[in-house]
C-alpha cells in the first residue's frame, strides 16, 4: 500500500514544485515591470482617448494591476515549460524528442493569441463600443475597467490560441482520437461562440472575429491528430 502511495506523493510533490516555479517567475517579473507600468499603460491607452481615475487609489492600484498583467504575459514561457515537464513522464521515450517543438509552438500560439487580440479584437471592440455615444452621452473611461478589459481579452486569446497544443498533448497520450474531435465539431463550433461571448463585449461582430480563429484551431487540430495517428499505425506495422 505504502508503495502505491509513494507514486502518487512523488507526483504531487513535482506540481508543488512546478507551480512555485510559476508563481516566483509571476512575481519577478511583474515586480520588474512596475518600472515601465506608465510607458505600457500610455501605449496600450492608444485605442481611447483618455483615461481617468474615479477613486484616490485606482490609478495606483491599476499600475500594480498593469504590472501583474506584465507578468503574466512574460511567464508564459515559464509556465508552458513547467506545465510540458509536469507530462513528460506519461511520454514515450521518442515523444520526450517533441519537447523543444512543444515548447516552441506553445510560445508561438501564446504571442499569436494575443497579438491577434491587440491588432484586431480589442480595436474593433472598443470602436465599437465607443460608437453609441453622442452629444449628451460621452465616454469616460476608467483606467482600472479598461486595464482589465484588454487584459482579460489578451491572455484569454493567448490562453485558448493554445489549442492545437493541448488537444495534441491528449492525443498523444491516449485520451482523444480523432474520430471523436470529428464528431463533437459542431458541438465545438457552439462553444466558440460561447467562448468569443465570455471573452469580449456583447456584441456579435467582435464575438465572431475571435469565434473564427477558434473554429480555425480546432480544424488544425483535428488534421494534427489525423496524422500522428496515421504516423503511429505506420510504425506500428513497420514494426511488425
Amino acid at each position: 500500500m505504502a508503495d502505491e502511495k509513494k507514486p502518487l506523493i512523488e507526483h504531487l510533490e513535482e506540481l508543488r514544485r512546478r507551480l512555485l516555479f510559476c508563481i516566483v517567475s509571476v512575481a519577478a517579473l511583474s515586480a520588474l515591470s512596475y518600472s515601465f507600468s506608465k510607458e505600457i499603460l500610455r501605449h496600450f491607452s492608444k485605442y481611447v482617448n483618455r483615461l481617468i481615475f474615479i477613486t484616490p487609489a485606482e490609478a495606483f492600484l491599476s499600475y500594480l494591476k498593469i504590472s501583474l498583467f506584465c507578468g503574466l504575459i512574460l511567464s508564459a514561457p515559464v509556465i508552458l515549460f513547467n506545465a510540458l515537464r509536469f507530462v513528460w513522464v506519461a511520454l514515450k521515450k521518442r515523444e520526450k524528442g517533441l519537447f523543444v517543438l512543444f515548447f516552441a509552438s506553445g510560445i508561438f500560439l501564446f504571442v499569436s493569441g494575443c497579438a491577434f487580440s491587440y491588432f484586431a479584437a480589442i480595436p474593433i471592440a472598443i470602436n465599437f463600443l465607443l460608437s453609441y455615444s453622442s452629444d449628451f452621452l460621452r465616454p469616460y473611461i476608467s483606467v482600472s475597467q479598461y486595464i482589465s478589459f484588454t487584459a482579460f481579452i489578451l491572455l484569454g486569446s493567448g490562453v485558448i490560441f493554445e489549442l492545437p497544443l493541448f488537444v495534441i498533448l491528449l492525443a498523444r497520450v491516449g485520451l482523444i482520437k480523432y474520430h471523436a474531435l470529428q464528431a463533437k465539431r459542431r458541438y465545438f463550433i457552439v462553444a466558440a461562440f460561447v467562448i468569443a461571448a465570455f471573452l469580449t463585449p456583447p456584441d456579435i461582430i467582435t464575438q465572431i472575429i475571435l469565434a473564427l480563429p477558434l473554429i480555425a484551431l480546432y480544424e488544425i487540430s483535428i488534421l494534427a491528430v489525423k496524422i500522428l495517428e496515421r504516423r503511429g499505425k505506420h510504425d506500428t506495422r513497420r514494426a511488425d
